[in-house]
């Protein structure tokens, strides 16, 4: 399988530009396009979502050798890790397979040389084949940020598409616990859907067994062999704060629990990621043209900072 890197006009913090990565950095790609349900309608016009975030976040972020007062330092801790931007692995609405085929290629590629891989989406659906990509580990275990299970066996014929990420990741040999936070209100999952994610092991974590739990119990649960994939769906996060998402969930103050606030996701990564290996990051459902003042290309932006200083301070290395 071939496929491409389309470069980004800007890159993720201004940081480099790259078309290879090595052994210890961190590769941070885009992905536009995973597998679309048929019939599905794409708005091809306007900003990607990988690239919203890169300037949303480079704006907001304009000197990161300044002092970061979430980590006590500069972001990257004065260059304690090496991050790259590949750009978008070229991915079309039209092309379900190729799309497929490049992001576990360039998932595959990256882990071979040695580096992390940070993906952007694009839609849930490109987590699929980015999980795929991470076979390498032997072992995994996934901690899933999301207000949505995301175990649908299928819809209509589908059965890659992006109410199946957590089914299909499920199946992967590998891959020997899940834990699922942040699950809210109402979504594509039915009784079946939620027994067969029970059945299997996984671990539904609510918003309120969040907030009764903290994120440091939550995070300890999670076993300690093998490596970590931290898989985050912006509608996790409250739309009062991430309004730019695929499938907006309730929330907001006013209807408890409504959903995560960023330090309570901020607090889940760093807990997870203390003492144990990552495998990989990615981030998925944010729809540009539904975000208001690039509130949502923001905070996505931050959240891929907040791997970035923990790895820098070798926390998931």
């Amino acid at each position: 399988m071939t496929y491409r890197f389309e470069p980004a006009a800007e890159t993720f913090l201004g940081l480099p530009a790259a078309t290879e990565v090595h052994v210890g950095s961190v590769a941070i790609f885009g992905a536009v396009y995973g597998t679309a349900y048929p019939n599905a309608v794409h708005d091809l016009s306007g900003m990607t979502a990988p690239n919203a975030v890169r300037r949303a976040i480079t704006e907001a972020s304009v000197h990161i050798d300044h002092w970061d007062f979430d980590f006590d330092g500069p972001l990257l801790n004065d260059g304690a890790v090496d991050v790259v931007d590949l750009g978008d692995v070229t991915t079309r609405p039209d092309d379900n397979t190729g799309n497929r085929a490049g992001i576990e290629a360039a998932t595959r590629d990256i882990r071979s040389a040695g580096a992390i891989p940070v993906l952007i989406g694009g839609d849930d659906s490109a987590a699929i084949p980015f999980m795929r990509g991470l076979a390498d580990v032997g072992t995994l275990h996934i901690l899933q940020i999301d207000a949505h299970i995301d175990w649908r066996d299928r819809i209509g014929d589908e059965t890659l598409g992006y109410s199946s990420t957590m089914r299909r990741a499920s199946e992967l040999p590998f891959v020997r616990s899940m834990t699922q936070v942040g699950i809210r209100a109402v979504g594509s999952a039915r009784r079946e859907e939620v027994e067969a994610a029970r059945a299997w092991g996984s671990r539904l974590v609510t918003v309120r067994q969040v907030r009764a739990s903290g994120a440091a119990e939550i995070a300890d649960a999670i076993p300690r062999d093998g490596a970590l994939l931290i898989h985050i769906d912006v509608d996790a996060l409250d739309p009062s704060i991430c309004p730019g998402v695929n499938a907006l969930s309730p929330g907001g103050l006013w209807l408890s629990p409504g959903g995560l606030w960023l330090e309570e996701v901020t607090d889940l990564i760093a807990s997870a990621m203390a003492g144990r290996t990552l495998a990989g990051f990615s981030i998925v459902e944010f729809q540009p043209k539904a975000d208001i003042n690039s509130m949502t290309a923001t905070v996505v932006g931050r959240l891929i900072c907040h791997i970035l200083g923990n790895l820098a301070r070798n926390t998931g290395r």
